[in-house]
Formats: C-alpha cells, structure tokens, sequence
C-alpha cells in the first residue's frame, strides 16, 4: 500500500518534504531541513529508510549512535529502529530519503520527542472486559474496526493474563500490529512474540496456606474447580471457584459474588495480613497479588519514559479503588498528560476509539 503521489509536498516546522518518485513498494522524497532545524525522534512500523546526503551537515540518530554526516555519506535506518536528522550546519540541509516497504505512508510516525510541540497520542487498554469479553475471543467485528485503529496510532494492551491465555483470546495478526503487549499485571512485556523483559515473584508458604483456607471455608454452594492458585510471572491470581470453569460457572460464580462480596472481603482481608502486597479484585472470578511496585502501575513509569510528549489514554474496566486497572490509572495521572476511560466492555471501547 503506497499512499504518496508524485509530486506532493508536505511544509513542516523544520522545512519541507517533496516526494519525486514513486514505485512498487518504494518512494523517493527530497528532505530540505531549515539552519537549526530538527525532525522529531521518531519510528516506523512498515518501512525502512536511506538517507543521501546531497548538501549540507546533516547530525543522524540511529538508536544509541549519534554522528555527523557529510555531502555524498549515506545511512541506513532499519524498520522499528528510533532515529532523528539534524541540520548540524549553517546552511539548509537536503537529504535524499529513500523509502522502502510494503506499507509506506505519512502516518507511519511513532513520534517520541519533539521539539515543535507536535504531540503525538498512545492508547493503553486492559484486556478482559474491555477489549474481549470477559475470558472470550475478540470477536471478529470488533478486530476488524480495532485492526484499522492500531494501524494508525501507538497501542499497548496491558493484560492481568499470561501470555498463553492473551493468545486463546487475542487473533496474532492484533498481537503482531499492536506496539507492544505487558502481561502479567505487567511483569511480561512483548513485542510481537519476542519477550523484553520479565520479572519473579516466589510467594510464602504462609500466603499459599491462607489462600487454601479461603478456597475450603468458601460459602459457595455450586461446584468447584481446579487451578485456583495461579503462578504467573511477577504475581498469583488466587480464585476460589477455579479457573478450569466453564463460562456459565463463571457468570454464576460472579452473580453469587455480586451479592455475597466474597472477593472483597478476601482481598480487604489479605491486604491488612500481608502490606508488602498490592491485592486487588480482577476479571469476574480472581484476585490478583503482587508485591509492591510489581502491578500494572509499573507499566505507566516505562511507557511515560518512552513518549515524555505525549498524551496517554487508558482504557479500562476495573479503575475504580479495589480494582485491577485503578493502580495504573492512578500512576497516569499522577505522572500528568494522561486520561482514564472506564468502559463496562468491548461495545464501550469501540464507541470511544471511533470518537479518536
């Protein structure tokens, strides 16, 4: 999908652009960059670049590197990688941008810094209640609106899930387009299905016996079931019912709870016996226990590091106090330029991203 036409020319802070050849799967732009002009810090999803220098000095971002360039010196920006040009002289800078790649598009911009104020948004969202029913598939309707929303903007999902479970409810070609996918409450963080970083958490026995004790002295009548104790990365999700349930038990589980408050009054319960423990009331069944600093609140230090400009929008269905999302709502807007949206489900969310 090649979007530029010959001849068409974008006027920027910083200069102008001026496309002079387009082909399949490439174009050609002349790049004119004012004395003291500088492009923003920025990526690309779809397409690689090379730059020619043909007059001037141009001062190139790659990643880590910083250097100067001169007429006649080439560079190579590879797809994803963060780069930056520079007018480093004193007089206008030209470069030769060629771009390569099956998508090529002037929305392709995942800006980081700016110093012309141009902002750019980034959208988080929990998974369970608010991109997919609660432990259902997306459904295909809503993949198809989010697909074409994710294509043109920078969005994370923050899931209190594994991976495993991310993957029974999210369709790959959603995980491989999105920037970028925090499992765990966080703890887990992948790019596609290559994992950045991880962190561990080994519970006390003294904590594993009281949760057995819950799960014996339940006053739920229905039937129980296995995996109730849950070992994810960073974290436990701790379910009386069982999370080998089906989807009817679920609902049935959740309306008795609804009423008998069972879940809070574990969670209020285990909070005042264990402090060095954030303990919060998750998805319909669960509770999610994590120490300190390991919860989805870690989520929004990383990402504001990430896009200092930007403005961060979270969507959610838990970010009321007690629930799972409220700790990352809260750690957005304490660090500023941020909005939370609660929603009460998939249908909530897809009205607000078409108001985007």
């Amino acid at each position: 999908m090649n979007n530029y036409e010959l001849g068409e020319k974008g006027e920027r802070p910083w200069g102008w652009w001026r496309v002079e050849e387009v082909g399949e799967n490439f174009i050609k732009k002349t790049i004119s960059v004012n004395v003291g002009g500088c492009l923003s810090l920025q990526s690309h999803k779809y397409r690689s670049e090379k730059w020619e220098i043909l007059e001037g000095s141009a001062e190139v971002t790659v990643g880590e590197n910083v250097a100067v360039y001169a007429e006649g010196q080439t560079v190579e920006i590879p797809v994803g990688a963060i780069h930056r040009l520079r007018n480093a002289g004193n007089k206008q800078l030209r470069v030769r941008e060629i771009q390569l790649g099956d998508v090529l598009d002037e929305s392709d911009i995942v800006r980081y810094q700016d110093i012309y104020g141009r902002d750019q948004n980034v959208f988080l969202a929990d998974m369970d209640g608010t991109l997919t029913p609660a432990r259902l598939p997306m459904t295909d309707d809503f993949a198809g609106i989010f697909l074409d929303f994710i294509r043109k903007n920078i969005f994370y999902v923050v899931s209190g899930s594994d991976l495993k479970k991310v993957r029974e409810q999210m369709p790959k070609f959603i995980l491989d387009e999105i920037a970028g996918l925090f499992c765990s409450m966080g703890n887990e963080f992948y790019v596609k299905d290559k994992l950045i970083y991880k962190n561990d958490f080994n519970p006390g026995a003294d904590l594993l016996g009281r949760l057995e004790n819950y799960r014996k002295n339940t006053k739920y009548e229905g039937q129980l079931f296995d995996n109730y104790i849950e070992r994810r990365q960073g974290m436990l999700n701790f379910s009386v019912l069982g999370r080998n349930c089906s989807h009817d038990q679920r609902n049935a589980y959740k309306k008795w709870d609804d009423q008998h408050q069972e879940r809070v009054r574990i969670a209020k319960e285990l909070s005042e016996l264990y402090p060095q423990y954030d303990i919060s009331v998750g998805g319909n069944i669960s509770i999610d226990i994590v120490p300190h600093g390991l919860g989805k609140e870690q989520v929004a230090a990383k990402v504001r590091e990430k896009y200092p400009c930007a403005k961060i929008f979270f969507i959610g269905d838990r970010t009321k106090e007690g629930g799972n999302d409220y700790s990352l709502a809260q750690a957005l807007l304490k660090l500023g330029n941020a909005e939370v949206v609660a929603v009460d489900g998939p249908e909530d969310t897809l009205r607000f991203l078409k108001k985007k």
